[in-house]
C-alpha cells in the first residue's frame, strides 16, 4: 500500500495516484498541472472529450480556481459538500485550471469528495486534485484497492481506504439561466433531494459537458443482459443462471460485475430497478454496461 507521504511526494511530482473517496476510488492528480492531466488520460485510456472531475477541500478553493458560484450553487453546496455531488461551473477569463481538464469547455466539474484521505492530501498537497474513476475507461468502476490494481497492476500506486461506502460515482449537475438544476449524471445525491433547491430537469442526451454520459461505460468482459421484470418473473426465468443480480445496490453493483468476470461469466443478468430516488442511478449504470440494450420479460 502507498503511504500518505509516498503519495504526496508523488504528486507534487506530477505523477498520478488512485485514492479512496466515499463514491469510487479515484485516479488523482494535480489538477493545475497539464502533464498530471495527461497522465490520467494516457493511464486511463481515456478519450480526450471526455472531461475530469476536480476535487477540492472547499467552496474557498472553487473561489480561488477562479469558477463563477452561482447562488444556487452556494446553496447545493452548503447542503451537499462533502459529498457525492458534482457540480459543472463557468471558467471566468483567470481561471487558472488548465483547459485539458475540462476538455477545452468554457466550464470545470467540481466537488469535495466525503473521505478523510483524500481531503487530507489535497491539505497536504495545497492543490486541488483531478480525479476521475481509477479504472480503464469503459470497465467497471473501483470500489476497493484491488478493483485499481486489477486494472493497473500490482504496484501501481495506491492508497488502500477500504471499501467505498456509496459505490456509484457522483451526481452531476450544472444550471440553467433560468434557475433551474439540471442533472447531467444521476448518483447518490438524487432528484428528489435536489427539488428541494429549485426546478430539476434531467438530461438524457449524453452532456459533453459531464464525464461518464458520452461512451459505453461500466462494462465487464462478460455481456451484461439489462432486464425489465417483476421480482417474480425475474427470478423463475434466472433460476438455472449462475450469474444474477437480482436486486442491484449502489454498494455492490461494480464488485459483483467485476466478481462474476474474474469467475469467467460470459454473460450477466441484472434487474433493473425503478427509476427513482438512488434506483436512477443504478438504471443508469446498468443500460450502460448493457449497451443501451434492455430487455423486457
Amino acid at each position: 500500500m502507498t503511504s500518505l507521504v509516498q503519495t504526496i511526494e508523488l504528486l507534487k511530482a506530477g505523477n498520478v495516484v488512485a485514492l479512496p473517496t466515499e463514491t469510487v476510488y479515484g485516479l488523482a492528480g494535480n489538477a493545475l498541472n497539464s502533464a498530471a492531466i495527461a497522465k490520467i488520460f494516457a493511464t486511463k485510456r481515456r478519450p480526450q472529450d471526455n472531461p475530469l472531475i476536480v476535487h477540492v477541500s472547499g467552496i474557498d478553493m472553487v473561489r480561488n480556481l477562479k469558477l463563477h458560484i452561482p447562488p444556487l450553487a452556494e446553496r447545493l453546496a452548503e447542503r451537499f459538500w462533502a459529498g457525492a455531488l458534482t457540480m459543472v461551473l463557468r471558467r471566468e477569463a483567470d481561471c487558472p485550471l488548465p483547459h485539458e481538464v475540462s476538455c477545452g469547455l468554457d466550464t470545470a466539474a467540481v466537488r469535495v469528495p466525503d473521505n478523510a484521505i483524500f481531503l487530507e492530501v489535497i491539505k497536504k498537497t495545497m492543490f486541488p486534485l483531478a480525479a476521475p474513476s481509477a479504472n480503464l475507461s469503459g470497465s467497471p468502476s473501483p470500489t476497493t484497492a484491488q478493483h485499481v490494481r486489477d486494472d493497473f497492476g500490482e504496484e501501481f500506486p495506491v492508497v488502500d481506504g477500504g471499501a467505498c461506502r456509496v459505490g456509484i460515482e457522483s451526481t452531476v449537475v450544472m444550471f440553467d439561466d433560468n434557475d433551474a438544476i439540471r442533472i447531467l449524471r444521476p448518483g447518490a445525491v438524487t432528484s428528489e433531494m435536489l427539488r428541494e433547491y429549485g426546478n430539476v430537469v434531467t438530461d438524457e442526451g449524453g452532456s459533453r459537458h459531464s464525464p461518464g454520459t458520452r461512451y459505453k461505460h461500466y462494462a465487464p468482459r462478460a455481456k451484461v443482459i439489462a432486464v425489465q421484470a417483476d421480482a417474480e418473473a425475474f427470478t423463475e426465468r434466472t433460476k438455472h443462471e449462475r450469474f444474477v443480480i437480482a436486486n442491484p445496490e449502489t454498494s455492490t453493483l461494480f464488485m459483483f460485475l467485476r466478481q462474476y468476470d474474474q469467475l469467467n461469466a460470459d454473460k450477466i443478468f441484472v434487474r433493473l430497478p425503478e427509476r427513482s430516488g438512488v434506483g436512477a442511478a443504478l438504471y443508469n449504470r446498468i443500460i450502460r454496461a448493457a449497451e443501451f440494450e434492455v430487455t423486457q420479460w
